[in-house]
Formats: structure tokens, sequence, C-alpha cells
């Protein structure tokens, strides 16, 4: 058996690129380890490198492979060939892991522990296992949805959480003429049966901000009140309703189960309150949750234009965890960063980091643009 040990200067898809470009045609690639590691076929991947068009998107979606040591068999009658791709820590590896614990240790955004929503010293509980963890890179970086990343870091971290054993996730619940929704996560912890069901929300605060109807997201249709009613009368519902006991019982033996309501996320403040941390927020929202500020594009301007501080736009993959301080080019000022944020294709509502003199993140907030304004003060009026 021939080896092949795949090392490059220009990372871990560098390398793997190089290394396949290099096999014969009219053989099949197929994963030795475990199939969602890789996120998807490693046949139709490897056949991606035989179109031009796609010669490059071999090296995008070997990526996804953060294994310590992730091995793929090449076979061909009479022969066979093993490629050992070895972790590189690359920033956005680096990345993976820092969201992954800030998804499993960051405090709870919700306060309703008697209605299923665990508190922080659930979570600070949690342990890891001493297995090698490998965070998992989203599967489509052009169309990056976040809730889908976090729930795909949960699902990896449940996997290595000592006591914890994922059964399923995305479950759907058929009834007699639809599907009635899915059960985003099946788990088992000291033989009982728990169902989870998970979210990662953003919301700016307007108004009477003591009320759960004056939280709005950067899309501002998306609101705190309507999320938390949703959550609780359908989401972790499903689990009381014929067709859910009936499901669990045929996969898992037992329809008996534990709901949890696994919320992440942050608040934000409207700039002076945040500054002068004079926080108002509903009693269903933990008092030690995430903070951060928001302001209209004209104050941010205003506030900010003469002053020395800099700035960094964030992209929704940048919004979990800290950043990592930022290098020189992408400390901004308080107008470059506005042209940046005015060639995105966002309507409505820009998530910044404010950084130190050393590029390090002090807080984040949301410039929110003219539309955003329009929506949530309508829905203020009640119009």
């Amino acid at each position: 058996m021939d080896r092949l040990d795949l090392y490059s200067d220009t990372g871990l898809a560098g390398g793997a690129l190089t290394g396949a470009k290099s096999l014969p045609q009219d053989r099949n690639i197929r994963p030795l380890l475990d199939q969602h590691l890789f996120q998807g076929s490693a046949e139709e991947k490897i056949d991606q490198r035989r179109s031009k068009a796609h010669s490059h998107s071999l090296s995008i979606k070997l990526q996804e492979v953060v294994q310590y040591n992730t091995q793929l068999a090449y076979n061909a009658p009479g022969a066979r060939l093993n490629m050992t791709i070895p972790l590189i820590e690359d920033p956005d590896h680096q990345q993976l892991q820092r969201d992954g614990h800030w998804c499993v240790y960051s405090p709870p955004l919700i306060a309703l522990p008697n209605q299923g929503f665990p508190d922080k010293p659930f979570f600070t509980a949690l342990a890891f296992d001493n297995a090698p963890l490998a965070w998992p890179a989203p599967t489509d970086w052009q169309r990056f949805r976040l809730g889908i990343q976090f729930e795909r870091l949960w699902q990896c971290a449940l996997v290595h959480l000592k006591g914890y054993e994922l059964l399923a996730s995305n479950l759907q619940v058929q009834g007699p003429a639809s599907t009635l929704g899915e059960f985003d996560l099946i788990v088992r912890h000291d033989h009982a049966l728990e169902h989870w069901e998970l979210a990662v929300k953003f919301y700016l605060g307007t108004g009477d901000t003591t009320q759960e109807t004056a939280w709005f997201g950067p899309n501002p249709t998306d609101r705190l009140d309507l999320k938390l009613r949703r959550l609780l009368s359908h989401q972790m519902a499903l689990t009381r309703t014929p067709a859910g006991q009936s499901l669990l019982k045929t996969q898992f033996g037992t329809s008996n189960t534990e709901v949890k309501g696994v919320v992440k996320g942050r608040l934000f403040h409207p700039f002076t309150a945040w500054l002068d941390a004079h926080w108002r927020y509903p009693e269903t929202i933990t008092a030690d949750h995430l903070r951060g500020w928001w302001l209209t594009d004209e104050d941010f301007i205003k506030r900010f234009k003469f002053s020395p501080q800099r700035f960094r736009p964030l992209t929704k993959r940048d919004w979990l965890s800290a950043l990592q301080p930022s290098p020189i080019d992408q400390q901004l000022t308080a107008t470059e960063c506005m042209a940046a944020l005015s060639s995105s294709r966002e309507q409505y509502a820009h998530h910044i980091a404010m950084l130190d003199d050393n590029g390090v993140e002090t807080s984040r907030g949301f410039v929110v643009m003219a539309p955003w304004l329009a929506i949530t003060q309508a829905q203020d009026r009640g119009l």
C-alpha cells in the first residue's frame, strides 16, 4: 500500500489540491473516517477536479475537512493509496474553535428555567472529553446561514460533551397531511431522552425596552416576543403532539422527554443607555446577557466622524465569538467604516466591532439604516 502525505505552504486546501491533481483520472476516492466529517460525499468533491470550471472548488470544499488526521482511501483495481491530510492551525480553524466554545459557554439569553430554558450554571458545568474535536466549517461559504452553523456547532459539541449522546438532529415530525416541524436535537443524558431546540438571536431595543415587543432583529420582521412565543407554543411543544410522541416511541423506545430551549445571542441597547450602563430589558432576559449598542447611520457619523476611534465591519460568520486582534488595514475610521457598509447589499442594519488602539475588540454594535427605523417605528405605533 502506497501512502502520500500532503504538505503545502498554502495550507490544508492547497496541499490537498496539489495531491489530488497528481492522481490518475480514472479512480474514485472514498472516506475512511466518519462520513459527517466531510460534510457530504467525498466522491462528489474529488470528481469536481475533473472539470476545469471547478478546478478551484476542491480547495474550498476541503477546507471543511478539519480532522487532526483525516484519511481518504483512493481505490483502483489492484492498488490502494492513502492521502493523509494533517490539520493546519489556520485562522479559520481557530475561529471555528472559538465559535464552538462560544455556543456552549456563552451566557443564555432567555431567563425561563421553569419553562425549559437552562440557566448559566447548566452551561458552565458542561465538560468536553479528551478526544480530538473537529469543529465543522460552514457547508456553503457563499450563502452562509448563522442559525444553521450554530446548530452544526452544537451537534459537534454534543458528540464530545461528557455524559451526553447525540441521537438525532433535524428529525422531521410528520402530521396526517403535512410536516408539523422538526426536533432540532434528540439527546440522551443520564439514560433519559431529551429534546433540544436551538436558536441564536440578536435583538436591538427601541422604545420601552422592558417590553418583549420592543426588541427587533437586524431584519426588523424578527421580534423577541414572536420568537419566544413560537419556541414555547410550537417548537418546544412538538414532543406533546401525538405525531411527535409516536415518532419518539418508534425511534427511541420512549416518548418521555425533557425539553430544553437553548437560546444564545446578544441584546443591543440604545447607545446612550449602553454608554451609561442604564440597561432596561424584559424579565424574560437573563441579567448577565451579552450586551452591545446601536446607532442610526446619521448618529454614528455625528458621534465618531472626527474621533480617532476605529471600527471593523462584521460578516455574519464573525457574529459569534470575539474577534482576534484586527490587522491595521481592517481598523477603519467611522467615515471609512460607513463607506465600506454602503457597498453592502444589507439594507436594514450593519454589525460592527469597536476596536482599541491595538485592534482588539472592545464592544459590538449595529448601525441601522432608515428602512429599519421606519419598520420598527411603524410596529411601535401598531401600524
